[in-house]
């Protein structure tokens, strides 16, 4: 302790005690000035300087005498000591005073609302342009690397990243792969111009190129205004088929897509390939003239099929039509095998919950419902069922699940509506 006191007294022997002290928490800046140089040498609050220069003052010779009394070297170390232990203890409380005067920018969220904003900000940095986000692409002109403009779509910038999607969907699809090697050179198609109306998604993506690669002109746009993957839009732009399609359309923005996709006067299609129904029906009511040149509808809906059926019988149906949607191949591999893998994906996005002892009614048990009730089964979920039709309801019963009516479990279930819709409480 004396040693402690003893270099605490040879330390504040020499110490310059200026008249004039820069106010707390200043820095000094710039140059140094005449002005700015008398700070330099002591750098403290004024607290503590204001205590060390009572204890000077304590310890000159006019105070001695005025006193009567003689200050020792070691009551100097212990005024300056008590000095420096006040101004710190000073300090902190400021410090603390201070942070919690700070408002708090962001309240608290949950864990589960963190991972999701997380996930999603993790793809958006990859799909999207912060900067460019708050435009509509109808605003915007954007060109290809070859010049051409007759596109709208998110943003053409992001087509290497669409490319790369679109190869690993050609993994999955050989037999189209292998109708590009085979059919290529002939060029079967040539002379078709397809307009098509679907999701626009890396596998669709294979499919339009298939087509553009067997001699088809194509022109597309997007059957659902959230589906689309704009990576994928790009890249297609930038191969060269025209696309009117980004994720986040408002209906505005839909029907005018689909207006700009068959409203050129230099092109008429005679092909198409329509999801839905809508492509269809705008065509129909708004260019009748070229309705009747149409050479070929293909619709792979059960809504679009049931509009055909509608123009059949009342005998306005001029153009043959295709219904994919009865083939069993279709029937199997979108409504039972797709839809087990994507009603989790839907899920998942939109409640962000466990489904592990959550009770799920799905509300009809057809190809769809099948597919639906297999995957959430395996998630460990209580699936119940709610069938108008005897047959389904009976295969429902036999595959396991309680059959109900909606009303028992309408307010505490999470609900899948097989209609097309997906919507929870």
């Amino acid at each position: 302790m004396a040693e402690e006191k003893e270099q605490m007294r040879a330390s504040c022997e020499y110490l310059t005690l200026t008249d004039e002290y820069p106010p707390p928490h200043t820095e000094l800046d710039g140059p140094a000035t005449e002005e700015n140089s008398k700070y330099q040498e002591v750098k403290c609050s004024p607290n503590v300087l204001q205590m060390l220069k009572a204890a000077e003052s304590r310890c000159t010779p006019q105070s001695q005498d005025k006193e009567g009394e003689e200050m020792t070297e070691d009551g100097k170390g212990e005024l300056v000591t008590e000095a420096l232990k006040t101004d710190m203890q000073l300090q902190l409380t400021d410090q603390k005073q201070e942070f919690n005067k700070r408002p708090i920018k962001a309240g608290h969220r949950s864990l589960s609302q963190s991972i999701s904003q997380s996930s999603t900000d993790s793809y958006s940095s990859v799909c999207s342009d912060s900067s460019e986000d708050g435009s509509s692409p109808r605003d915007k002109l954007q060109k290809t690397s070859k010049g051409s403009s007759d596109f709208c779509i998110k943003n053409i910038k992001h087509a290497d990243f669409g490319r790369r999607e679109i190869q690993i969907a050609e993994q999955e699809m050989p037999a189209l792969m292998v109708l590009r090697k085979r059919a290529g050179g002939e060029k079967p198609l040539a002379g078709a111009k397809v307009v098509g109306c679907t999701h626009i998604t890396a596998q669709t993506a294979v499919l339009i190129e298939t087509l553009s690669a067997l001699g088809a002109q194509c022109r597309w746009a997007a059957c659902n205004i959230f589906s689309t993957q704009n990576t994928v839009a790009a890249a297609l732009v930038e191969a060269g088929t025209p696309v009117f399609a980004w994720r986040g359309e408002s209906e505005e923005d839909f029907w005018w897509c689909i207006e700009r996709c068959i409203g050129t006067d230099s092109w008429q299609p005679n092909m198409i390939l329509d999801d839905g129904g809508d492509l269809t029906h705008w065509i129909y009511k708004k260019y009748p003239s070229r309705f009747k040149k149409i050479k070929g509808i293909v619709e792979e809906s059960v809504t679009g099929v049931y509009r055909l059926y509608q123009l059949s019988k009342a005998g306005r149906l001029c153009v043959p039509a295709m219904n994919v949607n009865d083939s069993v191949t279709k029937q199997k591999f979108d409504n039972l095998y797709c839809c087990k893998e994507s009603i989790l994906d839907g899920l998942k996005r939109t409640t962000d919950v466990m489904f592990g002892g959550k009770q799920v009614a799905v509300c009809g048990y057809g190809e769809v419902g099948k597919g639906c009730c297999a995957a959430l089964k395996a998630l460990g979920a209580i699936v119940y069922v709610t069938e108008v039709d005897p047959i389904c309801a009976l295969q429902a019963s036999m595959d396991g699940f309680r059959v109900i009516k909606l009303s028992e479990v309408v307010r505490q279930a999470i609900k899948t509506w097989l209609g097309g819709n997906i919507w929870t409480e």
